[in-house]
């Protein structure tokens, strides 16, 4: 299993929520967020950039669809495109049910 953590522009949010959920993910955990990156240039309040975050908890099958997908609606070639993480996930547990691992995020 695998914890997708990705930073976006906000206006990304819609296309990428909905082709994600076209290929069966489990759910997501959208933040709003700022913050900066390698143009860090600005000053002040401007140095922030409001960006979104994703968090997925996905199966190994699952983690290159979801990247394909991120990755089809955020990649313009410009500064500011986003970051994509992928972290590895010892465990996860559906509170309600008890279910752990797989079962917990599909």
């Amino acid at each position: 299993m695998k914890k997708i953590e990705c930073i976006i522009r906000s206006e990304k949010l819609k296309d990428i929520s909905e082709s994600l959920r076209k290929i069966g993910i489990g759910g997501m955990t959208i933040s709003d967020v700022r913050g900066f990156g390698t143009q860090n240039d600005r000053g002040g309040d401007l140095l922030f950039l409001h960006k979104t975050r994703i968090d997925i908890y996905a199966t190994e099958r699952q983690v290159k669809k979801i990247i394909s997908v991120i990755l089809m609606h955020c990649s313009a070639g410009k500064v500011g495109d986003g970051k994509i993480a992928i972290l590895p996930l010892e465990d996860c547990i559906r509170v309600r049910t008890g279910e752990r691992g797989e079962k917990a995020i599909a």
